[in-house]
């Protein structure tokens, strides 16, 4: 499939404080990720940096929808130098237009070379079992390719189509994954939230 770059919307951080992503507690993938969805098929991701340092660059990775819903090409936007506390949003569709989030990379700069720092996968739960040692069956948002189970009995309860963000740090000497890696757990499983409007309290 194509690669198409898009490009990506800085927003001020008065406008965070006033709109903030839906998740308030740190992360610890060092990014709080928000999606927010217009009427008319605009569709954007918005990462906001939690950890302690700039973020050199975050790649977000997507997908085109057609009308049936199926992935056609993919899109790629480059958020770079985002501060401590502020963020970028990734402009995946405009009007009449549909994509959806397929994976995003956080970038450090380490020793004078950018350095992938974390790796977070868009999926949503295909199956929810609760109360077992593996509670969820966790398939992409919108591409084919993986299937894993997540979860314990003490895992906060998430709901059969929930959206949310698998996330792992990058293994030193490893190249950056296009899927989770089988049997490996994630440090986090997050819920994949749409960004609170201006002026709501959520």
């Amino acid at each position: 499939m194509p690669t198409r770059t898009v490009p990506a919307l800085t927003l001020s951080l008065a406008a965070l404080l006033s709109a903030g992503p839906a998740q308030a507690s740190p992360s610890p993938s060092g990014v709080e990720v928000c999606t927010v969805t217009g009427t008319s098929g605009q569709y954007s991701v918005r990462v906001r940096n939690t950890g302690e340092t700039t973020l050199a660059r975050v790649d977000i990775n997507g997908v085109r929808l057609d009308p049936a819903g199926q992935a056609t090409d993919t899109l790629t936007v480059n958020l770079t130098d985002i501060p401590r506390g502020k963020y970028k949003t990734a402009i995946l569709a405009r009007h009449d237009e549909s994509a959806a989030l397929d994976r995003i990379v956080t970038y450090a700069v380490i020793d004078g070379i950018e350095t992938p720092q974390q790796e977070l996968f868009a999926g949503k739960v295909a199956h929810a079992s609760h109360g077992t040692t593996l509670q969820y069956t966790i398939a992409p948002l919108a591409v084919r390719g993986w299937t894993v189970a997540y979860g314990s009995a003490t895992s906060p309860k998430l709901e059969t189509g929930a959206a949310v963000l698998l996330s792992y740090p990058v293994r030193g000497g490893k190249k950056v994954a296009t899927r989770p890696e089988a049997g490996r757990t994630p440090t986090a499983v997050t819920p994949l939230a749409p960004c609170r409007e201006p002026g709501k309290q959520t």
